[in-house]
């Protein structure tokens, strides 16, 4: 199809954070910083560009909703593919179509898809193809985490786009609109990133990448921006946190995480970030930051000079974030505090110093302890992601995690976030898995809309039956730690409930297997503190 057929009445391009077709997304209330960002670069480059959040609303709302993993609103994957081909054979999943793509502008010259995860893709696809019906001229693009982390094999087959953008969205969205428009001088063979067809060859060009001092610091206008307030148990009633990085990519290169392939690392200047900052905390009237950097300490020493100046420069704002265990002293946790800093996240992962290093970390365990209790000192509330189940997993791993959570049980200061280990495609391990003891590595039957699963054999060591037995001894021995787990995070995420609440359905539930009345009692207590809370998240 030529530009010629492409161009179209209307000039806007609508940008769509596209809504999941599975409730097992984390559920937060986070702003759309990537595609904010997308809106930034190009209405101040004169593209007439209008946004929608959708994820927010199919989170939260209560209309259009269809979830996979939940009975009540499940579909088939016979279902969805005869909804590609305008079937509609289930009627949920056309109520959803019509719930988002009604809320668009039906004649638009582009729209673009910033995707983060697998179940975006899948109701990106039902939107899409929606346009595409309704607006046939209309110019659609795929981008976003999602699309860059995946090999094109994993998204192409399935059409409907035109274009997908991996890496940095700005340049390869302002030089699309403006080939749609007519400029006969884009050669699309030069715009970085741009993966699309050429007749029957696919085109994969090098990955887009926008210098961190150049991305444009986040424009939030017209998304519903009060519904983006929450209680949130350290800041408050209807706290509004804002969006926000210091660096782009991610400084660290675990075994197991496929953050490497989003964006190289790269910092800006201390004097951008504070301007910015201060910049936008004036326009949307909070003084509350959520940094939404992989690491925020990638650069030790930038940090701490830009926590001098925060001090100096912005000594209002209150702030939390993702954080490195080995590039953290008590020096910079001071800074930080002082900066600021209410919470941090600590990517953890264990606290067996053989899994440490096979998972890609670079911390010693003792190291790990003294910096909680430095940070547990200065008021700094702490959530420590684990992970359970690994390969090569010993009952010292489990013993270890075990210890770690006993060491700070009493501690509102500290926090867990477990979840069990899945090997993920395109990760390290998963690309080279003999360096890390693996072999005979095989996807397991699943639909399309089930996370990627793959099971293997250990060299030297057991074969996946004997992994997935021990795997499920380790969660046995683990069961009791990861409910109390449970309980505590709830409890702690609304202030209105007591120790004795948190107590109660732990211990029924030690007691719930033999009785069915207790068990009874254990489901109606823990659904009515899991029902006084509204899901929401504290984690990135």
């Amino acid at each position: 199809m030529n530009n010629s057929q492409k161009l179209h009445d209307d000039p806007r391009l609508v940008l769509i954070h596209p809504p999941a077709v599975s409730k097992r997304y984390l559920k937060t209330k986070f702003m759309p910083y990537g595609m904010a960002v997308l809106y930034s670069f190009l209405a101040e480059h004169d593209v007439p560009v209008v946004q929608f959040d959708f994820l927010m609303d199919y989170l939260f709302g209560k209309t259009g909703v269809i979830d996979y993993f939940d009975p009540r609103n499940a579909f088939t994957e016979q279902d969805f593919f005869c909804a590609l081909r305008g079937g509609f054979s289930h009627a949920g999943i056309r109520d959803f179509v019509d719930t988002y793509s009604n809320r668009l502008i039906q004649d638009a010259g582009m729209y673009a898809f910033s995707i983060v995860s697998y179940q975006q893709f899948w109701a990106s696809l039902l939107i899409a193809d929606r346009i595409r019906r309704m607006n046939e001229r209309a110019v659609i693009v795929f981008g976003g985490p999602f699309i860059t982390i995946k090999p094109p094999e994993s998204f192409v087959p399935f059409g409907i786009a035109d274009y997908w953008v991996k890496g940095s969205g700005e340049e390869p969205l302002l030089l699309l609109y403006r080939l749609s428009r007519g400029d006969s001088d884009i050669d699309r063979a030069t715009i970085p990133g741009l993966v699309f067809y050429d007749s029957e060859r696919l085109i994969c060009n090098p990955q887009s990448h926008l210098p961190a001092e150049e991305e444009r610091p986040p424009d939030f206008s017209g998304l519903p921006l009060e519904s983006y307030r929450y209680d949130h148990p350290l800041t408050g009633k209807e706290t509004f946190f804002l969006p926000y990085r210091i660096a782009k990519g991610c400084p660290s290169r675990c075994s197991f995480c496929t953050g490497r392939l989003v964006d190289r690392y790269d910092c800006k200047s201390v004097d951008k970030i504070v301007s910015e900052l201060k910049s936008l905390a004036g326009r949307y009237e909070t003084n509350m930051v959520q940094f939404a950097d992989a690491s925020i300490n990638g650069h030790p020493v930038l940090l701490a000079k830009l926590c001098d100046r925060l001090v100096r420069d912005f000594p209002d704002i209150r702030w939390y974030s993702y954080a490195k265990i080995d590039a953290f002293d008590a020096s910079l946790l001071r800074k930080v505090k002082a900066a600021g800093c209410f919470s941090l996240f600590w990517g953890a992962e264990s606290a067996h110093q053989p899994t440490i290093r096979l998972l890609g970390k670079h911390f010693r365990v003792a190291d790990m302890f003294r910096l909680l209790d430095e940070a547990v000192d200065l008021g700094i509330k702490n959530y420590l992601h684990l992970m359970y189940n690994v390969p090569h997993e010993s009952d010292a791993d489990v013993e270890k995690i075990i210890g770690l959570v006993e060491r700070y049980r009493n501690c509102d200061l500290v926090s867990f976030l477990p979840q069990r280990f899945l090997l993920e495609p395109q990760t390290a391990m998963f690309e080279h898995p003999q360096k890390y003891g693996l072999t005979n590595v095989r996807r397991v039957g699943k639909t399309v809309f089930d996370r990627e699963q793959y099971i293997y054999d250990e060299i030297s060591g057991p074969d996946h039956i004997r992994v997935e037995l021990r795997d499920e001894l380790h969660r046995e021995a683990l069961a009791e730690t990861l409910e109390w787990i449970r309980y505590r995070n709830l409890v702690n995420s609304e202030k209105g409930l007591s120790r004795f609440l948190l107590s109660l359905p732990f211990h029924l539930r030690k007691f719930s297997a033999g009785s069915p009345f207790l068990r009874k009692i254990h489901q109606t207590v823990t659904n009515w503190i899991e029902s006084r809370n509204d899901g929401i998240q504290e984690q990135l």
